[in-house]
């Protein structure tokens, strides 16, 4: 199985509360981006779950519109920062013989479950920029099991997008 961690793009700094923070056109444009370079690299998820933040919400929307996406979509509680990593596993644990999900949070959430799957001790090393993917590859949903494929901030998914 591979997750793809996308992070959500820029949003607007102040909004009537954390989760009601939209993006902002340059966070739409980079949305969009995201998805598009996803197509060029012929990443096709069976699923994309967000959390219910609006900001990844609109982050999903835009690239899966990019990526002319048919699968299902979906709302995930635990894609919400503070959320371990064990917790993220038991709600992939249905997806389990998928073989590709798009996750769309947020940080610091998203690059200590990246760490935590592939091995480390810290996320430090694992810097995911707004509007940056990452790819782990997973043979088991266990901590430590998994392999970084890559990560791509968003000047090299535009880059890959042209």
């Amino acid at each position: 199985m591979r997750l793809y961690f996308f992070r959500h793009a820029t949003a607007v700094d102040a909004a009537r509360t954390d989760e009601a923070r939209e993006l902002t056109k340059r966070g739409q444009e980079e949305a969009q981006i995201g998805g598009a370079a996803l197509v060029k690299l012929s990443i096709q998820p069976s699923h994309v779950l967000f959390s219910p933040l609006v900001r990844a919400r609109q982050t999903a929307e835009i690239a899966v519109e990019a990526m002319k996406f048919s699968g299902e979509m979906k709302v995930c509680e635990k894609l919400k920062n503070g959320t371990t990593t064990a917790t993220l596993l038991k709600a992939l644990a249905s997806f389990r013989d998928a073989d590709s999900i798009l996750l769309v949070g947020h940080c610091p959430s998203m690059p200590h479950h990246i760490s935590s799957l592939i091995g480390l001790q810290t996320s430090e090393g694992v810097e995911l920029s707004k509007g940056a993917i990452a790819c782990v590859e997973l043979d088991e949903l266990r901590p430590g099991e998994g392999r970084l494929r890559w990560l791509l901030r968003q000047k090299q998914l535009r880059l890959i997008a042209r």
